[in-house]
């Protein structure tokens, strides 16, 4: 201790004062940054949450109330100039959607009465309730900083949050004659634990919106609404699929879209059915319109069909191919073939089909024109499958989506496999034809 007193027995008041000018310019040092820093962070927070209020009024005004909570539950608001907040939206939904919104918004009952309520969107706030929440929480902040960053509240601040329930070591001899002295020493390291524990304590920027939203599907489907799907026109669907399954024999119609031949035409439909699920991903909006890759689409769409449909079916049989006899030619739908089942196929094993479920034999096969006057009969080898076999594939059809999807599958099947109805052997794709009422091939 004595060592600790030498400067003032030698006369050193003046070095005490010097020590305590240090700990007050340190200290300073300290306070000064952590308020310039909150108070730049306090004034952006501040601002970005105003801009935020003054975008939804704009949207409100401009789109409408309900546009203007799901907006700033997208977290469309920030970082966007009010002067363009109203087409900045628009560029994020369609116009389809948005119609509907205020179409929705403002349905009336008999009575005239509005219908709709901001509840109907399915969120559990509305703005003017986060709004309120983060105005309150900046607020907080700016009264804990005013309090606390100051040079009596540093020691304090970094004991209380940075200590939290460990107990502090106990100070020396030599810091407790220090402090008592000329005050708490103030050092960089106290000031390291001093920011530590205020940006502990003020914690991140404030939000509007909440961090964590619950919610049961996406808006559109909380509001029943299903997005029209926009495929190309006519004629650019149909150029698409050309070129896709190589068609020659095509006529133009009227308003320039394709007469297809007959054979293809299940085919055709089913791609552009297929086609619907995949439009948004190959739709881009250009000067405010929706511009479609038609051709990306179609293709994504008969691959689609080939890998899911046609595919599997190709590779249950041995010799499957296309039936190019002269007997076909007059045939207005697709005609396949083939010589056996592929017993090394997935599809046999996984369902555990046996070799005495496909019996060889003999069929006749009626081909020409649909008209029965001009049916042809012609003997050919066939594969007649057990009930076993006829269920799973009832089954997979049933399954198919839709019915341009169950024409497909009934397309591909090989005109020479068939099924025996209680000792009525027939076409399976007659069958098939019958039981799902599918009209035509």
């Amino acid at each position: 201790m004595a060592g600790f007193l030498v400067p003032f027995l030698s006369g050193g008041l003046i070095k005490s004062q010097e020590i305590r000018d240090e700990y007050d310019d340190n200290a300073g040092k300290i306070i000064d940054a952590a308020n310039s820093l909150y108070k730049e962070k306090f004034n952006k927070n501040q601002k970005a949450i105003e801009l935020q209020n003054s975008n939804y009024t704009a949207i409100k005004n401009g789109l409408g109330v309900p546009m203007a909570e799901i907006a700033a539950k997208q977290g469309l608001l920030s970082e966007v100039p009010t002067a363009k907040i109203v087409g900045y939206v628009k560029s994020q939904f369609s116009k389809s959607f948005i119609d509907n919104v205020q179409k929705t918004a403002n349905a009336v009952d008999a009575d005239g009465k509005k219908t709709f309520k901001l509840s109907d969107l399915g969120y559990q706030t509305l703005f003017s309730e986060d709004i309120k929440t983060a105005r309150d929480s900046l607020t907080s902040q700016r009264k804990w900083s005013a309090k606390n960053l100051n040079r009596g509240a540093i020691k304090n601040v970094a004991d209380l949050y940075l200590a939290g329930d460990e107990e502090l070591p106990e100070p020396t001899g030599l810091e407790k004659a220090q402090s008592f002295m000329f005050g708490d020493r103030v050092t960089e390291s106290t000031g390291v634990a001093f920011d530590q524990a205020v940006a502990e304590k003020i914690g991140e920027t404030v939000t509007v919106q909440p961090k964590e939203v619950k919610l049961e599907g996406t808006i559109s489907e909380r509001l029943g609404f299903k997005e029209p799907v926009h495929i190309g026109t006519v004629a650019e669907q149909d150029k698409a699929i050309a070129g896709i399954l190589n068609i020659k024999d095509i006529k133009i119609a009227e308003g320039g879209g394709i007469i297809f031949p007959e054979r293809y035409r299940n085919e055709v439909l089913a791609i552009k059915e297929k086609a619907k699920d995949y439009a948004l991903e190959f739709t881009t909006m250009k000067g405010g319109t929706e511009v479609v890759n038609v051709s990306g689409l179609m293709q994504k769409a008969h691959n689609e069909l080939a890998m899911t449909i046609i595919s599997p079916i190709a590779v249950r049989f041995s010799g499957y191919e296309k039936d190019t006899s002269k007997v076909t030619a007059s045939m207005n739908r697709r005609v396949m073939k083939a010589a056996d089942i592929n017993m090394n196929s997935d599809w046999v094993t996984k369902n555990g089909f046996t070799k005495d479920e496909f019996i060889k034999g003999k069929q006749n096969l009626y081909y020409g024109t649909d008209t029965e006057s001009n049916l042809k009969a012609v003997p050919v080898d066939a594969i007649t499958v057990s009930q076993n076999v006829l269920n799973v594939m009832e089954k997979e059809i049933e399954n198919l989506s839709s019915l341009s999807m169950q024409k497909l599958y009934v397309d591909y099947l090989p005109d020479n496999l068939s099924v025996n109805i209680n000792g009525n052997v027939m076409s399976a794709k007659n069958y098939f034809k019958s039981i799902f009422a599918l009209v035509s091939y």
